[in-house]
């Protein structure tokens, strides 16, 4: 089983929610490629070089390779995530998905589900979840949708900060981090459930000839 986990991350929050599938899919016996989507522009124009946070998780994720379309071709089952962004997914897992479409349907057949960090805007994250799961269904890929645990994790985080912001990409260690290990998993064993089911199929269709 390959299993390539990829996201994007501002503040480290998806990145450790990444980190955890990625841990879970090794626990099943799955070979993990954990990898980050690029920015789509500098930090330092973006944002305010003061925001130590954004720093720290730049310099964090400066060891994980960045995602190439060559690693969802190489998976068997694959896992996308994002932040939250009122709703939407982040313009950079976007770009990585269209960009990453082929006619030829490559992706096809294969196994995804999808991770987003909480946002303590109300219904952002399961929006993001659900969009992030329809842009993948257009490359084919058989979806496996989050548990109810993973679609919904508490958040004392959001409760805490009061009013919504446009991104809750929160801190690791505000992150409840084994529903994102359960998904890892359950994605890693139902990807070799599927190829076994394809296995047996096409034994008893050769058998039938």
């Amino acid at each position: 089983m390959n299993v390539a986990v990829i996201f994007y991350s501002l503040y480290g929050g998806t990145a450790a929610l990444a980190a955890a599938v990625a841990q879970g899919a090794e626990q099943a016996g799955a070979t993990v490629r954990l990898r980050r989507v690029a920015d789509l522009a500098a930090i330092e124009d973006r944002w305010s070089t003061a925001n130590e946070r954004i720093r720290a998780a730049r310099e964090h994720l400066t060891s994980v390779p960045l995602a190439q379309r060559d690693d969802l071709f190489w998976a068997d089952g694959i896992a996308i995530g994002s932040p939250a962004r009122y709703g939407a997914m982040c313009a950079e897992i976007r770009r990585f998905l269209d960009g990453s479409r082929q006619p030829s349907g490559d992706l096809a057949g294969k196994v995804a589900s999808v991770f987003c960090s909480p946002s303590a805007v109300q219904g952002a994250q399961r929006a993001t979840l659900q969009a992030t799961l329809a842009s993948l269904a257009g490359h084919g890929l058989l979806l496996q949708a989050p548990a109810r645990a993973e679609l919904d994790p508490t958040s004392r985080a959001a409760q805490r900060d009061g009013p919504p912001r446009a991104s809750a990409d929160h801190a690791p260690a505000e992150l409840d981090l084994a529903p994102a290990r359960a998904l890892g998993r359950r994605l890693a064993l139902f990807e070799d459930r599927t190829r076994g089911q394809a296995r047996r199929a096409g034994r008893a269709v050769g058998l039938c000839r």
